[in-house]
């Protein structure tokens, strides 16, 4: 078995100081505010496939230890990926591996490897661009896993703290009922722009999307993104969503790779 720490065969929410490799994303989850993230665990990649299911196991003890309240069959999770490669500074990969949502408690294990096997699949050899245009073939195949409690969401979407379509110091923040369409590419979505001095959604044509009720959580989520760019001197990208007794939450954090440049 493999031991990190007080902790077998995984990495626990905030655990910063470990000499494992648990990939780009789940190294960005240590930059979000500690009350903003759900509670989550991350399998490494050292972790062989011959000890995969008692670190698993081991991992949702201490996941439903922590939260008592949603150690029930009705909880869900989130599975992730975090390979080597993803999220980084130069290279995002988003959308390469897979992720598994709403995971049940007995399908756990199941979605940790299909999210580990992804690595392997021939897409993610990489698609990195070059300069020039060309596709860069890498090898990206190492993948931890985040297990991740499952916010039940009245709204999600992303925040992007500097449209990167035209390059404005605008935020982009675009969202939708439920969980994970607008990640997905997959929903009808509500977009509007944000001012970075000011919150304001006053003045923003909502479509009746958003009651005003979730005005405050969304504040809070500009709040973070406003933290997150200064503290990585670059413009980010979050994903949020607003749990239906208003909290907020940030599940996701990456700089933004791709910004067309403002003249």
């Amino acid at each position: 078995m493999t031991y990190l720490g007080n902790s077998r065969g995984f990495i626990v929410k905030n655990q910063t100081k470990h000499a494992y490799t648990i990939g780009g994303k789940a190294e960005q989850l240590n930059n979000i505010s500690r009350n903003l993230m759900p509670n989550y665990v991350v399998i490494p990649t050292e972790v062989g496939n011959y000890e995969l299911s008692e670190a698993i196991s081991d991992a949702v003890k201490s996941l439903t230890a922590d939260f008592k309240a949603f150690a029930n069959p009705k909880h869900r999770y989130a599975v992730r990926s975090s390979a080597v490669s993803e999220d980084g500074e130069g290279q995002s990969y988003a959308g390469i591996f897979e992720s598994k949502l709403n995971v049940p408690v007995t399908g756990i294990e199941v979605a940790v490897r299909e999210v580990r096997a992804s690595g392997n699949s021939g897409k993610e050899q990489a698609y990195a661009s070059a300069p020039n245009g060309h596709t860069i073939w890498t090898d990206i195949t190492d993948v931890a896993v985040i297990i991740m409690d499952m916010v039940d969401a009245r709204y999600s979407g992303v925040l992007f703290s500097k449209e990167p379509v035209e390059g404005t110091d605008r935020m982009l923040v675009e969202w939708e009922e439920g969980v994970g369409g607008v990640v997905d590419g997959e929903s009808d979505s509500t977009m509007c722009f944000l001012d970075q001095n000011l919150f304001d959604l006053g003045n923003v044509n909502l479509l009746g999307s958003l009651p005003f009720f979730y005005h405050k959580p969304l504040k809070i989520i500009w709040e973070e993104a406003k933290r997150l760019e200064n503290n990585y001197r670059k413009p980010v990208d979050i994903e949020w969503a607003i749990d239906k007794e208003g909290r907020s939450w940030v599940l996701q954090v990456r700089p933004i790779t791709a910004m067309k440049e403002t003249a």
